[in-house]
């Protein structure tokens, strides 16, 4: 591990420390401690399911200087934590979705439903970025990075068609949270084998993750199942 590594893991220590803090320190704090014992559960379960995911990908399917190797391993995992973290403020941003404030205070199910399904989409495309031969951790941060636009990307598209996170967040709709969920996870596992390979130059990394495209159609779909259900609910409601 170069100079360069070490200051990045010092730093990354850090801010995976304050994502362990900002993650489970609301779920401490609610009162009464029974209010909302389903988010505690599952969120508190899923740092700890992406530990294991990523034990397993780094033990049997990371770079041949990885697998073997203690300390890279541990570099890798909190790294990973840090993207995590990146990743759910950037859901925040883009999606106008709070893990604290919609999924937590507000005893939102559709919101844990859809944190959920980002969390698995941010866990599946950075470890499929860990997966294949790479001469640093540069390279996963750039194919990591390709989904995490495609994410991006697709939610807005997404939203713009069906105004998905209002009905999350506002109209708290679970039905419309769980195939966000069910959606999110499915276009993960797509982004995440698109992310995924060995490393031969930027270019070609480009070009190796458009094997991804079946999340296109995917999305198409989606789209449609959200845009029928939304028609069926105003149906209702008008009736």
């Amino acid at each position: 591990m170069d100079s360069i590594e070490v200051v990045i893991l010092i730093f990354s220590a850090i801010a995976a420390f304050s994502f362990f803090k900002t993650w489970y320190q609301p779920l401490k704090s609610l009162w009464p401690p029974d209010r909302n014992r389903i988010s505690q559960i599952v969120l508190g379960l899923l740092p700890i399911v992406f530990l294991g995911l990523m034990i397993f990908i780094l033990r049997n399917m990371a770079s041949f200087d990885v697998v073997n190797d203690k300390v890279f391993i541990l570099f890798y995992i909190i790294l990973g934590y840090v993207w995590i973290a990146l990743g759910l403020y950037l859901m925040s941003l883009f999606f106008d979705i709070h893990l604290a404030y919609d999924a937590i205070q507000l005893n939102n199910k559709a919101a844990l439903a859809a944190v959920t399904g980002n969390f698995f989409v941010l866990a599946f495309i950075y470890a499929g970025s860990n997966v294949g031969d790479g001469p640093g951790w540069w390279c996963v941060l750039f194919a990591g990075s390709l989904g995490l636009a495609a994410w991006i990307i697709l939610g807005i598209i997404t939203n713009i068609c069906t105004n998905i996170f209002e009905r999350i967040t506002v109209d708290r709709d679970i039905g419309c949270g769980i195939r966000f969920m069910i959606y999110l996870i499915c276009s993960g596992v797509i982004l995440g084998y698109a992310c995924s390979g060995d490393w031969t130059s930027f270019y070609m990394t480009i070009i190796e993750f458009s094997s991804g495209w079946p999340v296109l159609p995917l999305t198409a779909v989606y789209i449609l199942i959200e845009l029928i259900f939304k028609k069926l609910s105003k149906h209702e409601v008008s009736a």
